[in-house]
Parts: C-alpha cells; sequence; structure tokens
C-alpha cells in the first residue's frame, strides 16, 4: 500500500523560487541548480526549490556514439543524481521539492519507458540492486504532482496541465498503479495522472481550467517533460515550458528563479522576468533548421 502524502504542495509566500526542469541523470547540471539554490537560500527570506520531475533515465553513450539532437553531451548517472538530490532535501528540509515525472512514475506503478534502454526503469534498478530499489520506490512515492506558488499566482507540474479536476483535492486520491501495460501513446489521455505525466500540450481553455482547480489566483503553468531547444516556449497561454538539462546545449539550459510575492500576470511575463541561464558564459548554440 502506497503511503498517505500531499499530491500538491503549497510553498511560502517570501523568498526566492527556484525553478528546473528535466536533469534525466545529468550530475554535473544537478550540482549548478543545488548551486544556484544554496546561493539562493542563504539570502534573507530563503529560498524553495522545485524540480518538475524526470530526475532519473539518463542515456550511457560515449561522446563518440553521442548524437547532436540529445545536446551537450553528458554521461548519464541517476543513481548519483538521486542519493545527491536526497542529500539537498535533507539539508534544506521543507525547502526542496520534487515533482513525480514520468520517469520516476516508471519505477512505482508508471508504463514502461524505453528511450535509451528497452526497460529504463529494470536498468536504474539493476544498478541499485535490491535494497537500493526498495529505497528508491518508497522515496517516489512521497513525492507530490504539483507544487503552488499562490502569492506568485504559479503552478508547477512535469508536464503540460492537461487534466481534468475539479479541484486540487482530486490529485489527493490519485493511484500510482495500474498503468504497467498502457502504450505510451495513450498515456495523455489515460485519466488525471497520465495527463499530468504525458501531457506535451492542451489547450488554452483547459489548461486555465485546471490552474483554477489548483487555485483561483493562479495565471501560469510551468513545467518539463518536453525539449525546448532555445531553453523554453511559450505554446500558448498560459503555458511555460522550460528546459534546464536534458536535450540541450549548455549555452541553452534556462531555469527559473521568482520572488515569491511577485504576482505573475502571465506567461510570457515570466519568460521575460524570471528565466535565467543555467550556465551564464556558455555562448547558446544558434541552429538553421
Amino acid at each position: 500500500m502506497l503511503p498517505a502524502v500531499r499530491r500538491v504542495v503549497v510553498l511560502p509566500e517570501r523568498g526566492k523560487l527556484i525553478v528546473a526542469t528535466d536533469l534525466q541523470g545529468n550530475v554535473a547540471d544537478f550540482d549548478r541548480v543545488a548551486e544556484i539554490y544554496e546561493e539562493a537560500a542563504r539570502k534573507r527570506d530563503g529560498a524553495v526549490l522545485v524540480i518538475t520531475g524526470d530526475l532519473v533515465h539518463g542515456p550511457e553513450l560515449s561522446e563518440a556514439q553521442w548524437p547532436d539532437y540529445l545536446g551537450s553531451y553528458y554521461l548519464g548517472d541517476s543513481g548519483t543524481v538521486l542519493e545527491r538530490a536526497r542529500l539537498l532535501a535533507e539539508r534544506h528540509p521543507g525547502r526542496v521539492h520534487y515533482l513525480l515525472g514520468n520517469h520516476e512514475h516508471a519505477h512505482v506503478g508508471g508504463p514502461v519507458v524505453s528511450k535509451f534502454f528497452p526497460d529504463e526503469a529494470r536498468r536504474l534498478e539493476d544498478l541499485l540492486g535490491y535494497e537500493g530499489t526498495q529505497a528508491m520506490r518508497e522515496w517516489l512515492c512521497t513525492w507530490p504532482f504539483v507544487a503552488l506558488a499562490p502569492r506568485a499566482n504559479l503552478v508547477m507540474l512535469h508536464a503540460a496541465p492537461h487534466a481534468r479536476i475539479e479541484s486540487r483535492n482530486d490529485l489527493e486520491r490519485l493511484p500510482l498503479d495500474g498503468f504497467f501495460d498502457v502504450p505510451l501513446e495513450e498515456m495523455a489521455n489515460r485519466g488525471a495522472l497520465g495527463a499530468l505525466l504525458w501531457a506535451r500540450t492542451t489547450s488554452t481553455e483547459r489548461a486555465r481550467s485546471f490552474l483554477r482547480a489548483i487555485d483561483p489566483n493562479a495565471r501560469v503553468a510551468i513545467y518539463g517533460h518536453d525539449v525546448a531547444r532555445n531553453g523554453y516556449a511559450i505554446d500558448r497561454e498560459p503555458l511555460l515550458c522550460i528546459s534546464t538539462s536534458f536535450g540541450c546545449f549548455d549555452g541553452d539550459k534556462l531555469y527559473l528563479e521568482w520572488d515569491l510575492d511577485e504576482p505573475a500576470d502571465s506567461a510570457a511575463d515570466v519568460a521575460r522576468r524570471g528565466l535565467r541561464p543555467l550556465y551564464p558564459a556558455a555562448p547558446p548554440v544558434y541552429r538553421i533548421d
């Protein structure tokens, strides 16, 4: 039986908010996010960190095998990312939040994902061993689905806000299991949880309905899941997709920094005022498509 946990975490009303997305086993990028957060946490009013899922399941390729579409080279090491993520949360209790992504869900009731291995979850669990796997699963089961910054009017989740819900309480009752055999192409339309973890976009109307259900004042949904090659994308209001790590070159990787007591008006407003380069010294990569 899964433990009783809160699936919507409500963030403080003061301090800095740091948001990062989709690290997928990139240790260097996780360390950089942790460095940014801990620097912000030392300032007046402190800071909170939200990583919107998919910390795990990265490529294990040599540089010679590395395809250009994956961005800057790294050797995926999900076990180390999870270890450092847990230590960071322990150093800052109640201030560091990891949201469940579709890759974490593969370990606790979700379908098989096979980006770099036939079964990404099995690959990581083989590396962790029995005890490590059990500890990981117990921890993942406690991760929220959504983070709400009430004064900032921001809602963070893993994928686009496509889920049909009436209130945030609907998320508290969602089971994690029962999705193992669902084809991946059907997951975004398999109830609220499938939409939360797999939808790449949604309509303005449906997104705003989701935001109102979480909080009547919410204005912007911040998520990852998809790869925004230049670091972010606004498909339409109120959707802000950010790419902090996976699939991007270092010069294109972005994270969000926002004052928790500063109301956001729109996705465009948040992108203009809140996005920061993960590696300020790295030049952006210009492409001709």
